[in-house]
């Protein structure tokens, strides 16, 4: 999910649908132990079709970077064209030794212009990832109306939340509010087009506009 076709990660559609889409990107895993693994980085995209999905497979599988992805059906929600997107993704994970030459082998062959490729880090970066446990698409769809994530994706009753660290704090109190519980965090790390995609779509409290009300 994540930034417009140019994000339709675009927009959007970035991971979600090709940037505005795109943002959409997405992740519900066991964040601290992949992090904590010296020996292989944990790195996940998101895309939007079948054949989308079988490229990039094969294309890190005939790379050499991983035996195995693992594939999942997502919702991705994102900010597109003044209102929250909810579009349906493939959610791609898998481990690989050497992040770098993931992220550029995932980028070679991924259909967004502005795709998700990112992976749980384990000192802080300025990103991080939260996941939400006995979410719904109404907690999605309340996130990130707030403007203070750029996308969730939501897999089943897990919800995995892409922001900045500076906004993590009030995201907390938006998703108690909304689901009486409030995200586990994990530092990320990603392709610089994503991260920058994210920094531009989180709007902090003082960012936001508020339009006067009608008389």
């Amino acid at each position: 999910a994540l930034a417009a076709r140019l994000v339709r990660w675009q927009p959007p559609r970035l991971s979600g649908q090709l940037m505005g889409r795109g943002l959409a990107a997405g992740v519900c895993l066991q964040f601290a132990s992949y992090a904590t693994m010296a020996s292989a980085w944990h790195v996940i995209t998101t895309t939007d079709t079948a054949d989308a999905s079988t490229k990039i497979k094969e294309g890190v599988v005939s790379s050499k970077i991983a035996d195995q992805v693992t594939e999942e059906n997502i919702r991705s929600f994102y900010w597109w064209e003044g209102k929250v997107q909810d579009d349906p993704e493939i959610r791609l994970s898998f481990d690989a030794p050497d992040k770098e030459k993931a992220v550029s082998t995932v980028a070679a062959s991924h259909n967004y212009d502005v795709p998700m490729i990112i992976y749980p880090e384990t000192t802080p970066t300025g990103f991080v990832m939260g996941e939400l446990a006995n979410a719904t698409p109404e907690v999605a769809e309340k996130l990130v109306s707030s403007r203070l994530v750029a996308c969730a994706q939501l897999s089943g009753a897990s919800l995995a939340i892409k922001t900045t660290q500076e906004a993590s704090a009030s995201v907390n109190a938006v998703a108690l509010e909304a689901s009486g519980a409030v995200p586990t965090w994990q530092p990320i790390g990603g392709n610089e087009a994503y991260l920058k995609w994210v920094r531009e779509e989180v709007k902090l409290p003082h960012e936001q506009v508020v339009k006067p009300h009608s008389t």
